[in-house]
């Protein structure tokens, strides 16, 4: 069988295993955020055996752990090569996660050069007022989208961040942790010191939070984190590939509210949910953690009642029920392991995950920032 041809074959066999269309696989995407589970490779593995000439093993798909390995081992007839110009196979009794790689110390090495503005000033102006807030993204990457934000107030200053792989999201393999380095030189050259203030939106939430690991690092203060329906990674999972699909597929994705958000915006959101299910964040020490930590939830799900919204989901993903279910009064949810012994504050506000820069929901964060900002 020619290397083209056992490559579609393996994954026309992979994308019925898990419903979805092999033309949409990306060579980034990894098999356990597409969902192929312990249970489910192991039958696709015999499958595969079964179509191709060579034997698959269950294992194969932990030792290539993304679409696109997987695809050079295909084409090279099952032998565990070091596959050249490609991923080496991973030897599984690695003590390292199959997805660790060794990260640059110029965290731009390898970064195409942005094609937005890294940071956009929403309010105020950073020379001369008495607040400067970094506001960081959520999974669309756009620190503009906290633009519809009201007036905070007079001496408050909010910048947004933009994610450098905005309109180039097929270049966005960074780690969390490397994607704040990115910023962080960008946020310094507009504060150069002083007590900064960091917050986010959903993944922005993980991104400030590294931030302030490394402005802490570099002797600086971060005297506030605002955490907005962010969920903890330590509790919560990365979304599914299947939720990511059934939520743009019902138009429940995407500041525009309509039938599918725009596919730049899918395409980064998918990047950082595959960023996201490599990421596992360390304690911040006592000492250096934020004087005040302030968390903003809503309290509203994506749906009133998943049972009759007609989603395929598993509800057996705690955060898919974040997202998807009404919720009580949440607290910490787990922020309290990476920042112990601070002063904690919560407010809420109205509206579903995916609506919090929404009209009229902006309103209420807006309200609630000023409560947390104007002393």
């Amino acid at each position: 069988m020619a290397d083209q041809d056992a490559i579609v074959t393996a994954l026309n066999v992979i994308g019925e295993a898990l419903s979805l269309e092999p033309d949409d696989f990306q060579d980034h995407e990894t098999w356990k955020f597409l969902g192929l589970g312990e249970l489910l490779a192991s039958a696709t593995a015999k499958d595969l055996t079964n179509a191709l000439e060579f034997p698959v093993e269950a294992d194969d798909f932990l030792r290539y752990p993304n679409v696109g390995a997987f695809k050079k081992f295909v084409a090279a007839g099952g032998e565990p090569a070091d596959l050249e110009n490609g991923i080496p196979k991973i030897e599984i009794s690695s003590p390292r996660s199959p997805l660790e790689t060794a990260e640059p110390a110029d965290p731009w090495d390898g970064v195409p050069k942005p094609k937005v503005p890294l940071s956009v000033v929403l309010q105020g102006k950073p020379s001369n007022t008495g607040r400067t807030v970094f506001l960081l993204p959520d999974g669309s990457g756009a620190g503009t989208s906290y633009g519809t934000l009201p007036p905070i107030g007079d001496d408050v200053c909010l910048i947004g961040l933009n994610s450098p792989f905005l309109r180039q999201a097929q270049d966005f393999t960074c780690s969390i942790e490397r994607m704040a380095r990115l910023w962080l030189s960008e946020i310094r050259k507009l504060q150069p010191k002083g007590s900064y203030i960091l917050g986010g939106w959903s993944a922005g939430g993980y991104y400030s939070y590294e931030i302030t690991k490394l402005l802490v690092a570099a002797g600086e203060k971060v005297e506030r984190l605002i955490l907005i329906d962010s969920p903890c990674r330590l509790v919560y999972e990365a979304l599914p590939a299947q939720v990511v699909d059934e939520l743009t597929t019902n138009g429940l994705m995407g500041a525009s509210g309509a039938k599918r958000a725009p596919e730049w915006l899918v395409q980064h959101f998918t990047s950082t949910v595959l960023s996201v299910d490599k990421y596992m964040p360390t304690p911040l020490a006592a000492p250096d953690v934020p004087a005040n930590v302030d968390f903003i939830w809503v309290r509203e799900g994506l749906v009133k009642d998943v049972a009759t919204s007609g989603l395929k989901v598993d509800l057996g993903v705690k955060v898919t029920r974040f997202l998807l279910e009404p919720r009580g009064m949440l607290k910490t949810e787990g922020w309290e392991k990476l920042l112990p012994g601070t002063k904690y504050g919560f407010d809420y506000m109205t509206g579903n995950h995916f609506q919090i820069t929404q009209t009229p929901h902006v309103e209420t964060l807006g309200k609630a920032l000023r409560k947390i900002l104007i002393v």
